[in-house]
């Protein structure tokens, strides 16, 4: 009986075809080849470097340090030249009118009419705006009329005064003299007659006191009697009633006494007054009658003559505020704005038009704080607006702001135009390229290609004994191709590299190919 072999698990793993093996068990078998080869590959070449390092010393000489000299690098050159030229600046700005202005009233009132709307054109002395003149007008009438007054006034003073107003003086002085005499009399029997009224007052007043004192004795007597029974009732009511009427009559007296001596007293004082009264009319009627006879001082006539010239002066001033009703235009220009209508209500220097000018416009242009002090009226510059990209125009600085503007630092120079483009509105951006002459003595012109510029600094290279020499410059303006450096070192007439200076070093040897003279 044949016996039956079952094949091992390795052999028949070890049997299966490549692409049935896993990727792990692929991977784990090729990096084990590789290590195995690796080492087989060491083995011999480690033992021959020791053997080369052993026998090396016998064989070969002690080694030699070798020096590469670089070849001298190719330039070219020109020489330097001064740099007398102009260098430019762009400056940016701002178009203003070179007159602007509101007009405003001088005098209060009604809008009547406004004549001109915006973007009118107006010439100088136009009507723009009329106000109403109805309060000018009455204020002028009762003016003229106040001077026509005051006129006459001074011819009477000039003339001096006539013999008819000398008599009527006179009369009045005369008439005012009889007065007083006769309030003189008047008091004097008022003072006289006032003892007699008193006397009399008085007299009435001591009878009605006897009267009284016998009808008081009569009374207690009846009263007596009665109470004794010797007479009726009837007689003692009379008696009282006597009594009585007695004590009015006395009462009365009295109180008539101190009227009358009142009553005197205020006529004398009412004539009093009346007579003073009279004196002063007769003073003044006497003074008014000496000034007639001697005639106006000249310090009269003077001081008229001054009340005239004031009467005067107002009549022109009311003559003035109707001019002014017209409101007129200062200048030719343009309407920019308007802001009142007829019926608006205005007062002095209320804002009703505002008029800029048509034929002169200012630049402003702002400076550098840099390039203060060094601008001045009459340096060129070359002015452009993209608003207008087909206009140009060169022209000159008019006048520099002495002051810089307290935010941006910058100075403002000042760019009139007479007779600008239409199309050149106030507001509208300028651009202008300044120009400002360079009289430096150490400043030299070279091509741009001779500059290097590394990091944060300007390089040129000049040329001594075949080799470069490394110089920082300043760059004083950029004129396009060519710029403007500046260097305390440099002289004129010296070989500087414009050609090949990229990679050079400092005193790398170079090999001018090509020299040319910078006339």
């Amino acid at each position: 009986m044949k016996s039956t072999k079952f094949p091992s698990k390795q052999s028949k793993k070890s049997k299966l075809p490549l692409e049935e093996l896993p990727s792990e068990e692929i991977s784990k078998n090729s990096r084990k080849k590789l290590k195995i080869g690796w080492l087989l590959l060491f083995i011999p070449l480690a033992g021959g470097v020791a053997v080369w390092q052993l026998l090396i010393p016998s064989i070969m000489p002690e080694s030699q340090p070798v020096t590469q000299t670089l070849p001298p690098k190719p330039v070219e050159t020109i020489n330097l030249t001064s740099g007398k030229n102009n260098k430019q600046i762009k400056l940016l700005g701002q178009v203003e009118a070179e007159k602007q202005t509101t007009l405003s009233p001088q005098i209060e009132g009604t809008v009547e009419k406004v004549l001109v709307k915006e973007g009118d054109l107006v010439t100088t002395g136009m009507t723009v705006a009329i106000v109403d003149d109805a309060d000018p007008q009455l204020a002028l009438a009762e003016a003229e009329a106040k001077l026509v007054e005051e006129k006459n006034k001074l011819a009477r003073l000039q003339v001096g005064t006539r013999p008819e107003i000398i008599d009527q003086r006179k009369a009045q002085l005369q008439a005012a003299q009889a007065r007083e005499r006769e309030a003189q009399e008047n008091l004097k029997r008022l003072i006289a007659l006032q003892p007699d009224l008193v006397a009399q007052r008085r007299a009435e007043l001591e009878g009605a006191k006897v009267r009284e004192r016998e009808a008081q004795d009569n009374l207690s007597r009846t009263s007596r009697l009665s109470q004794e029974g010797a007479i009726s009732q009837r007689a003692l009511v009379e008696a009282q009633s006597a009594a009585n009427a007695a004590r009015s009559q006395q009462l009365g007296a009295q109180a008539a006494l101190t009227a009358q001596e009142t009553q005197s007293h205020q006529d004398i004082a009412q004539a009093r007054t009346h007579l003073d009264n009279a004196k002063s009319d007769r003073l003044e009627m006497a003074a008014a009658l000496s000034e007639a006879q001697a005639g106006p001082t000249r310090e009269e006539i003077a001081a008229q003559q001054g009340i005239v010239n004031a009467a005067k002066a107002t009549v022109e001033q009311a003559e003035l505020d109707m001019q002014r009703t017209k409101i007129e235009a200062a200048f030719p220009g343009i309407v920019q704005s308007r802001n009142v209508d007829p019926g608006d209500y205005i007062e002095v220097n209320d804002p009703m038009l505002t008029l800029v000018s048509d034929r002169t416009v200012d630049i402003f242009l702002e400076v550098p704080e840099s390039l203060s002090g060094q601008v001045v009226p009459g340096m060129t510059v070359n002015l452009s607006a993209r608003a207008l990209p087909d206009w140009q125009q060169k022209t000159t600085i008019t006048a520099v702001v002495p002051t810089a503007d307290t935010v941006s630092r910058r100075q403002r120079v000042r760019v009139t135009l007479n007779k600008p483009p239409a199309q050149l509105l106030p507001g509208m951006a300028i651009r202008g390229d300044l120009v400002i002459p360079i009289t430096d003595a150490k400043t030299f012109i070279v091509p741009r290609d001779a500059l290097t510029r590394r990091g944060n600094q300007w390089l040129l290279f000049t040329v001594k004994d075949q080799k470069a020499q490394q110089m920082a410059i300043e760059m004083i303006a950029d004129l396009g191709k060519e710029v403007v450096i500046s260097n305390p070192k440099l002289e004129e007439g010296q070989s500087i590299v414009v050609i090949g200076g990229d990679g050079l070093t400092d005193q790398a040897a170079v090999k001018v190919v090509n020299t040319s003279a910078d006339s």
